[in-house]
């Protein structure tokens, strides 16, 4: 099966309200290209550009962005780490625990550097 980048983002935030949108689609035809160079600045930027749109602050939108990148691509704790899928068919067996951790996620990011926050000085 192949994915696109935009496809995963978009079914990995699909119970937020983000909007996501990436300048350019890139194809990913097994789980360990997500480790590609440019891939982790990619997702942080097109996490980020969602949230900012979605109404999280500059700061909230970035730490969200980052945080997406890093379940996508590494990270030092202990999680499921897509790039380690055997096949992009596994997928479907974790997305949706991964689909609910990323809705919380998201919503924490919202009641921590929501708008409303911002405009209140708090970041």
């Amino acid at each position: 099966m192949m994915v696109t980048l935009g496809k995963l983002l978009r079914q990995l935030c699909a119970q937020t309200p983000l909007i996501v949108s990436p300048p350019d689609d890139l194809p990913l035809s097994q789980p360990d290209d997500l480790m590609h160079p440019d891939c982790h600045a990619r997702i942080s930027d097109t996490i980020a550009q969602a949230a900012l749109s979605s109404g999280l602050s500059f700061y909230g939108a970035c730490a969200f962005g980052e945080w997406l990148a890093e379940l996508c691509n590494g990270n030092p704790k202990q999680v499921i780490r897509l790039y380690l899928l055997p096949s992009w068919d596994a997928l479907a067996e974790h997305l949706p625990q991964i689909q609910c951790g990323v809705a919380a996620a998201f919503a924490e990011a919202q009641r921590r550097w929501g708008e409303d926050r911002q405009k209140e000085g708090v970041c």
